[in-house]
């Protein structure tokens, strides 16, 4: 029998500061966009949808801040918090080794228990849904039990921590922004035994860490497709964290898995990398970094993955700071009996590594002049011609199509993505897909990439924290209306979270409200 609720948001607190920043700051700086377009306010507008963005002071950590206000104002007990996430991308110091959130783990360390967890986990922008992926999981499992909290604390400090080269238009985008969210495990459908761990392998990764980890899974895999990689990655450098390694691990998984695929060229082709990856790998890859550092630890995290029902075969790695690793193989049964009623009711993450360049992270020798680099063209085709088959793929088992779904949080990287995002989902489905996109946006989402930017991993829980608090308008960019439906919004039942990002990965989750 499926249980009535399994894991529910049940708080939020959230940095309310910063300095509001209009475009102008970027005008006459010499900018261009591409096909030497000039940067100003107006083509800002037009290309990205953003007037305004909140820039945070040097000398605050606003995910601690975020943290700290969800602990005063909330009923937050600290003694039953057994997990706490840092999603995050940069965090607030690309120099920081990690893991970011020990920084706001402090806040509570002295009153949590000894058995609790506390990690970063690195998914790109998706990482708050990835997030609560891990949370669902282990809630499932029963390594969470009833009544535990676990906190994911949002956080990225983009000014201060100067991801992109001065001239580089992507700073245009991104505001700073931090929220905290609690969430509570109610029950739980099956348990998992955290000590009964498989075998591991052990080796030393040396230069090519992606390649050699990959052959070596590729050793132990026999059969079995893999569902799903998971990485304590403990290298400490922003660029093995851009995207994620494990993403790049897959990649060359799967090149070394089909390598005629790979020969004739198919990873090159945007559309038949698509393709490919959809049909034959249809699997997750995202790293996280441990503050305790045992790697156990993430072999137990991959245990509940196979033991919550959700996947069959995942793959756990812990990457040491001396390339040292730890390699096991984790199956289960792959199957759920029954959904949860309400709360969380499902999710789903899924990585094609074989975009991963798209945003990345390249090394440099003075690590002050590192600095991130995004292929727009192909960020934007992924997260536009994406998204179809794997928001059908999450909805279809629970019989819900977008016509069902009350309440869309949908990730705010740039606005032109999202009505061409929604017209490739509408397909088939609305006989004027163009319109169908334009109301749905109006009526059944929340957007505020206007006025706070692209706040990448933070954005899947501003918008709802800002649509519970009335901070959102109606308004309209690039000619379709928004926040029109703001009353109705606020008592959804069903809701879709979706983000895409780095990696390059795409996580969703389903929320139903009694």
């Amino acid at each position: 029998m499926a249980a009535d609720t399994v894991l529910d948001i049940i708080a939020q607190g959230a940095w309310n500061g910063g300095r509001l920043v209009d475009n102008s700051i970027y005008e006459n700086k010499g900018m261009t966009f591409k096909g030497g377009i000039p940067v100003n306010n107006q083509t800002i507008e037009k290309r990205i949808g953003v007037r305004t963005r909140n820039v945070a002071p040097v000398n605050e950590r606003i995910g601690v801040l975020a943290f700290n206000e969800l602990l005063q104002t909330c009923d937050i007990d600290p003694a039953r918090i057994k997990l706490v996430i840092g999603a995050t991308n940069i965090g607030e110091d690309k120099i920081d080794p990690g893991p970011l959130v020990r920084h706001s783990f402090d806040l509570v360390k002295s009153s949590c228990p000894d058995d609790m967890r506390v990690l970063d986990l690195y998914a790109g922008c998706p990482g708050f849904n990835a997030s609560v992926e891990l949370v669902f999981i282990m809630s499932l499992a029963g390594v969470l039990q009833a009544g535990d909290i676990s906190i994911i604390v949002g956080a990225e400090n983009v000014h201060r921590a100067r991801v992109f080269a001065p001239d580089d238009t992507a700073n245009i985008i991104f505001g700073d922004d931090a929220v905290a969210t609690a969430l509570e495990t109610k029950s739980q459908i099956s348990t998992t035994d955290g000590d009964d761990l498989p075998a591991k392998v052990t080796f030393n990764a040396g230069d090519d860490i992606a390649g050699c980890i990959a052959g070596e899974l590729l050793k132990i895999k026999g059969p079995h497709k893999i569902d799903g990689i998971i990485m304590d990655n403990q290298l400490g450098m922003l660029e093995h964290r851009v995207p994620a390694m494990a993403a790049r691990i897959q990649h060359c998984f799967v090149e070394q898995c089909y390598p005629e695929v790979a020969a004739k060229g198919t990873f090159k082709n945007f559309r038949k990398a698509l393709a490919f990856y959809n049909q034959h790998v249809n699997a997750f890859a995202f790293d996280v970094m441990t503050v305790d550092r045992r790697p156990d630890h993430i072999a137990q995290i991959a245990n509940a993955y196979t033991a919550s029902g959700k996947y069959k075969t995942i793959a756990s790695i812990y990457l040491g700071a001396d390339r040292d690793v730890v390699l096991r193989l984790h199956r289960g049964q792959g199957h759920i009996s029954q959904a949860p009623k309400w709360g969380i009711v499902d999710t789903l993450t899924q990585s094609h590594g074989c975009f991963a360049p798209y945003i990345e992270v390249l090394p440099f020798t003075d690590r002050s002049k590192m600095f991130g680099h995004m292929n727009g063209k192909g960020v934007f085709l992924h997260a536009t011609r994406g998204a179809k088959y794997h928001l059908e793929a999450l909805m279809a088992p629970h019989k819900l199509e977008m016509d069902d779904i009350d309440l869309l949080i949908e990730h705010q990287a740039n606005f032109a993505m999202i009505p061409l995002t929604l017209e490739q989902v509408l397909a088939g489905r609305k006989a004027d897909a163009k319109q169908a996109a334009a109301d749905f946006i109006a009526n059944k989402m929340v957007t505020n990439i206007h006025e706070r930017g692209n706040c990448s991993v933070v954005c899947m829980q501003r918008l709802p924290y800002d649509l519970e608090r009335g901070a959102l308008q109606p308004d309209s960019i690039q000619g379709y209306a928004i926040n029109q439906n703001l009353d109705n919004l606020r008592r959804a039942k069903t809701i879709l979270y979706d983000s895409i990002g780095a990696g390059m990965t795409r996580s969703s989750f389903l929320q139903r409200k009694k």
